[in-house]
Formats: structure tokens, C-alpha cells, sequence
């Protein structure tokens, strides 16, 4: 996701997913190009949300909204267990 903001002085830009700030910092995240561009390594369907790039100085502050949706498959996983009675 790119937050495409210019301004002088040059903005602080920060990004938020559904209001918790991101981190570039693991779950294969990146932030490049000076906090512009918000790279996901692989998405997970725990990354789908409401992203905001905000751009901030001492003018002003501006936002961007993205929406991520992660189409995926839910899978689940069953173990039969067998039980034996011995009578007598």
C-alpha cells in the first residue's frame, strides 16, 4: 500500500491498522521509502482491515484510507479416536 504524500516540511507518516499502529517489525511486514510504502510479506487473513496512512506536519495532517481484504480457506483438522473394551 502506498500513502502517495509530499509536503514541506516532509510529513512524519505513520500507519495504523483498524486504529493499532504497525509496526514494520515482523508477521513479514516492511515500511519503505521513508514510511510511504507499507509492504505484507504474505498476507494472513489476520492482516485484512481498515489500514490509515497519516501524514502529519507542521501545517497540517492529511490521511489515507485502505481497505485489505485476504480471501482464505478456514481449515480444521479431526482426530477419531478408537476405544476397546475388553469384557470379562
Amino acid at each position: 500500500m502506498t500513502c502517495d504524500v509530499s509536503g514541506a516540511p516532509p510529513p512524519a507518516i505513520t500507519w495504523t491498522q483498524d486504529g493499532v499502529r504497525v509496526s514494520a517489525a515482523g508477521r513479514g511486514r516492511s515500511l519503505t521509502k521513508g514510511g510511504r510504502v507499507l509492504q505484507l510479506g504474505s498476507a494472513r487473513l489476520e492482516d485484512a482491515g481498515v489500514y490509515e496512512c497519516s501524514a502529519e506536519n507542521v501545517v497540517g495532517v492529511d490521511r489515507r484510507l485502505f481497505r485489505l481484504s485476504v480471501l482464505g480457506r478456514y481449515t480444521t483438522s479431526t482426530t477419531n479416536y478408537s476405544q476397546t473394551a475388553l469384557s470379562g
